[in-house]
């Protein structure tokens, strides 16, 4: 089964113009390998930290996926979960954070229609771009 999963940033440091990808992926990919598809999508580079968690807003973090055991004492999971272990969310939202300095915060929604994979397509792959990277302003100075 496919995920179509649309990434919008809604905040960062120099947030300033909408960002909102639109990806289809493979629902058992991983933690990991979704953040390199979000990664090329957006134009960062692989310089910051960065985290997947869940939550009920952006600035609350009530599960985080990470490597480590003990994120500030908040509940973890193995950064090598998949989507399809992720998901329902339940009554909470799913959020990516890129960069600890700029803060760059997505969220991440999945659409309620089944996707079946097409033997002549490749996943994950990005199918729409709305707006600019969201570091573009700084490249065009």
């Amino acid at each position: 089964m496919i995920y179509r999963l649309t990434v919008e940033c809604i905040d960062g440091w120099h947030y300033d113009h909408e960002t909102i990808r639109i990806i289809e992926v493979d629902e058992n990919i991983i933690l990991y390998d979704l953040f390199d598809i979000i990664r090329e999508a957006n134009g960062f580079g692989w310089e910051h930290g960065h985290m997947f968690y869940l939550g009920r807003n952006p600035r609350n973090k009530k599960i985080i996926f990470s490597n480590g055991k003990d994120f500030y004492g908040k509940e973890y999971r193995p950064y090598d979960s998949s989507l399809k272990e992720i998901y329902p969310l339940g009554n909470l939202k799913f959020y990516f954070l890129y960069d600890f300095g700029d803060n760059w915060i997505f969220q991440i929604r999945k659409s309620r229609k089944r996707i079946e994979a097409k033997s002549n397509v490749r996943y994950p792959r990005i199918i729409e771009k709305i707006g600019e990277d969201p570091l573009s302003h700084l490249y065009n100075e």
